[in-house]
């Protein structure tokens, strides 16, 4: 049994009720607040006046709510909703943002990508596997026939990203390479001519383009040509590529243009927290947006009329909420309240950072969360935590798991080994491929940290992870059985070989570009796989499984449950039916993290 470092022991159930507000989205008449919670238990569309009132619930879906977007010209409201987490998102409108919800879209085996509204309101653009399930092609919709056209077919992933100002001709990103390997191009929607727009050698990502009202060329974040993400002009005229935000070290991650096309406010990552920053394009000057918690900033939005900014806000001690904030006064607000589980926020605890070097020296860093209270007598027991993707990174955002853990005096310990994002695009590629095993060396490096902390008990140390996360579990119980005293993990990667054969056609070749090709890579594939060792796992592992999830479909899960319940070893197994790639419902969540309270309280 762990002990309570001096804290009020209290069950999980009060830290899963903290729900979550996310994605605003701003009426063009600057009056209406459209965003996701999931205050009924799962993610629907809520509306709040910007003036203020209370808020009311817009969708009653059987299903959570994905992206959600207005039309630039009206309340019409579009939004996507896929089936049991399967995600072949479909499309939705609620026209003028009341009444019933209409489909768009009604093919629940296609995966619909949305993309975005034509600036007259009257055209959507998405992307779809209708064609052919493992390609997918821009298709244009007019909103009044909802006839839709296929307007570009191609091998690949690609995705709708703008119209351009004239509506004639649609920006599209291809990552036909790579998630992280993108060209942009324009498509004519008439004649179906493309034009490359940003031709470059090696490899470039491209996120939240943003077009000039007057045609003159768009905005971008981009890595074209350098370690981190900057956002870049692009001019029509001449096609030159001018970097306007361009951090030290420091990847943009969200960018908006203002409505009078002066200025700029985009969202700096500085180390896994997010800064917000105002800048004047022309000159360059710019100020800081402070006054809000520390955490992760997923979007920034201009209020229509330009006097303020919306943000979705998420961090380790703040529940995930909607906040504003505005220009003439510099002051913010929160706009939603999710912390409504009777927990005082100042319990929470935010991380430090902490790094350590690797086999091959490379710095490795990581964040610490220590327990409030002092050590008990031999120290913490800790868990260590493994993001997945693995092109992500660990952020201090809200974990309801890892608050309730650190309030029972487990500390967490959260790294970003080699591989994760917002370290530059070197530290970024140096796990792809054959260099899989080097990311599990990193986990083992933090690992020997720990035991050299004097307030952390050696013999009581688990690993957790979700996803490619998972697989670092099993990576790690397999290749450093003797350091952990119980693993979790949830949909993780077993055997890519099979991971390649069964994932979604939609993203086969996407992983199989970060993880090896299942021919000319097969040897490697099968040597990172931690099935082939899975005899080595000889501590109590914990395990759960959405069944309708298309990114680690369950035969990964299951083929590890099998063996272990065959050779004897302790396991325990949640398999949550109708749930994808993460557990969307409230009563789900309360099952599966309810199970890892009590299987740590157990073996921990």
């Amino acid at each position: 049994m762990y002990e309570a470092a001096g804290q009020i022991r209290l069950g999980i159930e009060p830290y899963l009720e903290i729900r979550s507000a996310k994605s605003p989205a701003v009426a063009p008449d600057g009056e209406l607040l459209a965003y996701l919670s999931d205050e009924s238990g799962t993610h629907q569309i809520w509306l709040r006046p910007l003036a203020g009132g209370a808020p009311w619930r817009l969708t009653d879906m059987p299903e959570p709510v994905g992206a959600i977007a207005f039309n630039p010209k009206s309340r019409d409201l579009l939004f996507t909703m896929d089936c049991g987490g399967d995600e072949r998102h479909q499309l939705w409108l609620v026209p003028g943002a009341s009444g019933v919800p209409q489909p768009l879209t009604d093919d629940p085996t296609v995966v619909h990508v949305w993309g975005c509204w034509a600036p007259d309101g009257q055209r959507i653009a998405f992307a779809s596997n209708a064609r052919d399930r493992e390609h997918m092609d821009i298709y244009v919709m007019d909103m009044a026939t909802r006839a839709a056209r296929r307007v570009f077919e191609g091998s690949g992933y690609r995705e709708a990203v703008a119209f351009f100002p004239d509506g004639r001709s649609l920006l599209v990103a291809d990552a036909t390479h790579a998630m992280n390997d993108q060209d942009l191009f324009r498509l004519d929607l008439e004649s179906g001519a493309r034009e490359a727009l940003l031709p470059h050698e090696g490899r470039a990502r491209y996120a939240a383009s943003r077009m000039k009202k007057d045609g003159s060329g768009f905005f971008t974040i981009t890595d074209q040509g350098r370690e981190f993400l900057s956002v870049a002009f692009r001019s029509a005229t001449d096609g030159t590529l001018d970097w306007i935000v361009d951090r030290d070290g420091q990847d943009i991650e969200a960018v908006a243009l203002a409505p009078d096309q002066n200025r700029l406010a985009y969202v700096a990552n500085d180390r896994g927290w997010n800064r917000i920053f105002v800048r004047e394009i022309a000159g360059g000057v710019e100020f800081e947006v402070e006054g809000f918690p520390a955490g992760s900033v997923g979007s920034v939005a201009w209020l229509p009329d330009g006097s303020g900014l919306v943000f979705p806000l998420d961090g380790s001690t703040s529940s995930p909420d909607i906040w504003r904030f505005d220009i003439a006064s510099k002051q913010v607000k929160r706009l939603t309240d999710a912390s409504k589980a009777g927990l005082d926020p100042a319990g929470f605890v935010e991380p430090t950072l902490a790094s350590t070097k690797s086999f091959d020296g490379l710095e490795v860093p990581f964040f610490v969360y220590r327990p409030r209270g002092k050590a008990p007598e031999g120290g913490y027991p800790a868990v260590v935590v493994v993001h997945g993707g693995p092109e992500a990174q660990w952020t201090p955002i809200f974990r309801a798991d890892l608050q309730f853990f650190l309030s029972q005096g487990i500390m967490v310990i959260a790294p970003n080994v080699r591989g994760s994002t917002g370290y530059g695009r070197s530290y970024h590629h140096l796990d792809d491929k054959h260099l899989r095993m080097d990311s599990v060396a990193d986990l083992k490096a933090v690992r020997l940290w720990l035991r050299e902390q004097s307030d952390v008990n050696d013999d009581r140390v688990a690993v957790y992870g979700r996803s490619y996360g998972g697989f670092m579990v099993l990576a790690a119980l397999t290749e450093q059985p003797e350091l952990w005293k119980v693993g979790i993990e949830f949909y993780g990667i077993a055997n890519f070989l099979t991971l390649l054969e069964t994932t979604g056609p939609w993203r086969r070749y996407l992983r199989a570009v970060e993880y090896g090709d299942p021919v000319a890579d097969r040897e490697n594939l099968i040597r990172f796989s931690p099935i082939h060792k899975i005899d080595q796992i000889r501590v109590p592992l914990f395990m759960a499984q959405g069944f309708d999830d298309p990114r680690v479909p369950p035969g990964e899960s299951e083929m590890v449950y099998s063996v272990l319940r065959g050779l004897g070893r302790p396991v325990e197994y949640l398999r949550i039916p109708h749930e994808g790639h993460g557990f969307a419902r409230i009563e789900n969540r309360r099952t599966v993290f309810g199970g890892v309270a009590r299987f740590l309280r157990e073996h921990l």
